[in-house]
């Protein structure tokens, strides 16, 4: 059989994603200071009001059917100061392969002498999907195309740890405890495992009246690999509501970030990144986020690191 451009590129992203689905990795996020609801349940409730953030990013610009992920986040802390509850939402598509996940929330908070430490358990599924009957093929009755669609759904489960002040903060989570692998046709079985194990932490840093930097790095672990992001922002006083920064993956990706805070209920934030090397071939990857917290009393605001 001879093979299209579009089926070549298919199959090498068929082997892309069916390693993704294998080790059923987080997607990746350029912004999680301002998502981290989405690699940790334990910051719930740590912007001490009610606050929803909705992200969108397109990845890998120049390859036909690339990465796009939906996020949907909200939390909250509740009338006792020591709980917060939470709700996350992401849909994950790559080609033919897509992913939705819907977890729970729960956070419990201890506060210490000049911040707070919270233990995050979230509880949901992810539903798996794949329809092969959307590939175009140069010849039909390809056993391989006409399987049609399947879909698969895993429960699972993540715990995490987040400390916070006004002048750092630092997390170790797990977002999913149990790794899906095959046991026979069509079928999977979860087993406990760290295959996507995040820690990261960053300082906030006044270096002048007029603005603050706010370094910080993200470490992903999983046994087959380490993915390492370095970020540094420069926050523009007073009122905080202009920011841009730079931003490095080990993967030899660098990035570039803006912030905008419309008032202090709307922050909109925009991130751009670009692999460059072998990976330079997949192009950039463009990332909107919008957060909007329920603030009542506008005086009130949270002046801890992570705005």
């Amino acid at each position: 059989m001879s093979f299209s451009g579009n089926k070549l590129l298919f199959i090498c992203g068929l082997l892309l994603s069916t390693f993704f689905c294998k080790a059923q990795h987080n997607p990746l996020y350029d912004q999680y200071r301002y998502n981290g609801l989405a690699i940790n349940p334990a910051f719930a409730g740590s912007r001490e009001v009610m606050n929803v953030a909705v992200l969108y990013r397109m990845q890998w610009l120049k390859m036909e059917s690339a990465p796009v992920t939906q996020t949907l986040a909200g939390d909250f802390p509740l009338y006792n100061p020591q709980l917060a509850l939470g709700l996350l939402v992401v849909n994950d598509k790559t080609g033919v392969y897509g992913k939705t996940g819907i977890y729970g929330i729960y956070a419990f908070r201890i506060k210490t002498r000049k911040g707070k430490f919270s233990l995050g358990l979230q509880g949901g599924f992810d539903r798996m999907r794949e329809d092969l009957t959307e590939i175009k093929t140069l010849q039909s009755g390809d056993p391989m195309f006409d399987a049609g669609q399947h879909r698969l759904f895993m429960p699972n489960i993540g715990i995490g740890s987040y400390y916070y002040s006004k002048t750092c903060f630092a997390g170790l989570s797990i977002p999913r405890l149990l790794l899906y692998v095959p046991v026979g046709a069509d079928k999977y079985k979860g087993k406990l495992s760290l295959h996507d194990v995040m820690l990261y932490g960053g300082v906030n840093i006044t270096v002048h009246p007029s603005f603050k930097i706010k370094p910080s790095t993200l470490i992903r672990y999983s046994p087959h690999d380490i993915m390492i992001d370095v970020n540094c922002n420069a926050v523009f006083l007073p009122g905080e509501r202009l920011e841009a920064g730079l931003s490095y993956r080990s993967t030899k990706v660098w990035g570039v970030t803006a912030g905008i805070r419309i008032n202090p209920r709307i922050h909109i934030g925009y991130a751009y990144d670009h692999a460059f090397g072998i990976a330079n071939i997949a192009g950039g990857s463009h990332e909107m986020l919008l957060r909007y917290e329920f603030r009542y009393r506008i005086n009130a605001q949270n002046p801890l690191y992570l705005k």
